[in-house]
């Protein structure tokens, strides 16, 4: 029975085999071409010496035919044999040679050309001088080659196939240890406390990697554990400070003693205030969503999710007279922290509400795994690329922190959706799309 690591294992087996596969594959084209290499020189040689032994053969034949010109020569001109495998023919003058060569004769029995092999050579016999041809077949001996040729390179596949098949059997068992590795620190989260122990390897650059593989790990979650006391005891001891001064500067303008010059200066660095706490909380929670610190997850229907947050700002959507439009009837589940649901959703519809018009429009429709926010207002002041990044806003409003849309991009990341912008009949839309 596998157990959930050795399924997830299996699967980075097959994610990852691609060095392994690299490795065998030049490993069988160094087989191939070694036994290609070795194929040509074995065909030529076999070749050279086939052609030896028939230069035996012919040479052995020659040798009989001059001992019986020299005890009985021959008065015509020509004599040829039956086969036309020798011919004599007497010269009048000429040189004692020899020479061998390859040639085509027309066979008629066949009807075609066969590969022969021919010895010429001069000869004196008491004083007559005769010049001899002798043509041996090939055909034999090229057959014979063809035999041993084919019989080799089939010995060569057997051999290449087995050399493939035992060079990938000990790859994967000799890999086996960095695949676990590897399947190990593809499950491992920082959140996680239970420490990580790779399996024991007897080779020594995976022991290697292990050990250090492990010691950055702890690194790795020790620096973040600071990190997150951190920020969270820096965004603690903010509040604390921008808590008493938004209290104080409240009842500061509540002084009715307050001229109009010193009211706006009060009301200026109160709202400055807010702003302020409001940079703090939203840097705390990204920072929060980056370190995946979020770890619960239930299916959520995003659209029931959307009807209540709508429910919840309907004042604020009154106060700006805007009219919204919903058609929410296929539903879009998806499975997410319902905390980071409601932001995500909060500022979505916000965004769609803080840069819309007075007297404007929103329309929210869902479709197949898609939910889309479209908005009147003005068009973008910034390229649609940057509209996802930190502390980047669509206007100059105080009341923005240019964080809404990063931190809902970042969620959507984080949960494998996608968020996307575009602008069409005078609507800017943002698409949700929960594709898994």
């Amino acid at each position: 029975m596998f157990t959930g690591q050795d399924m997830h294992l299996t699967r980075t087996n097959k994610l990852n085999m691609r060095l392994q596969n690299k490795i065998n594959i030049r490993f069988l084209l160094l087989i191939v071409a070694v036994f290609s290499l070795a194929g040509v020189v074995l065909y030529f040689m076999l070749d050279v010496v086939v052609d030896r032994n028939i230069d035996d053969m012919l040479e052995n034949k020659a040798h009989k035919i001059k001992h019986n010109l020299r005890n009985h020569p021959i008065q015509e001109a020509r004599i040829e044999s039956p086969d036309q495998s020798v011919t004599i023919t007497r010269v009048n003058q000429g040189s004692e040679f020899t020479r061998f060569s390859d040639t085509l004769i027309y066979d008629k029995h066949d009807r075609e050309n066969l590969s022969y092999r021919k010895m010429f050579f001069g000869m004196n016999a008491d004083g007559k001088w005769y010049e001899v041809s002798i043509s041996i077949s090939r055909l034999e001996a090229e057959d014979m080659i063809e035999v041993i040729f084919y019989f080799m390179l089939g010995l060569f596949a057997f051999i290449a196939l087995v050399l493939f098949l035992l060079n990938r059997w000990l790859s994967t068992s000799v890999w086996k240890p960095f695949f676990r590795t590897l399947g190990d620190i593809k499950i491992f989260k920082i959140s996680n406390r239970n420490e990580i122990v790779f399996e024991k390897s007897n080779v020594y650059e995976f022991t290697q990697l292990n050990e250090v593989l492990t010691e950055m790990m702890q690194k790795i979650r020790t620096d973040f554990t600071n990190l997150k006391a951190f920020t969270e005891n820096a965004s603690h001891e903010m509040q604390t400070p921008l808590a008493v001064m938004k209290s104080k500067l409240e009842m500061t303008l509540q002084d009715k003693t307050l001229s109009s010059e010193r009211y706006h200066q009060v009301r200026t660095a109160y709202e400055a205030a807010s702003r302020l706490s409001k940079l703090n909380e939203a840097l705390l929670l990204l920072s929060k969503i980056e370190n995946k610190q979020f770890v619960e997850e239930f299916e959520t229907n995003l659209c029931n999710l959307i009807m209540e947050r709508l429910d919840f700002i309907e004042e604020l959507i009154a106060l700006k007279k805007v009219t919204v439009s919903v058609d929410l009837t296929t539903q879009v589940t998806v499975k997410i922290n319902p905390y980071l649901a409601e932001i995500l959703i909060n500022n979505l519809l916000n965004n769609a509400l803080k840069h819309n018009f007075e007297g404007g429009k929103i329309l929210i429709a869902s479709s197949d795994h898609k939910i889309t926010f479209s908005n009147t207002g003005n068009p973008l002041t910034i390229e649609p690329e940057k509209l996802f990044q930190r502390f980047v806003k669509q206007n100059t409003g105080s009341e923005s922190t240019g964080l809404g849309l990063a931190i809902a991009s970042k969620i959507c990341k984080n949960y494998k959706m996608e968020l996307r912008y575009y602008y069409s009949n005078e609507l800017h839309h943002l698409e949700l799309s929960c594709h898994f």
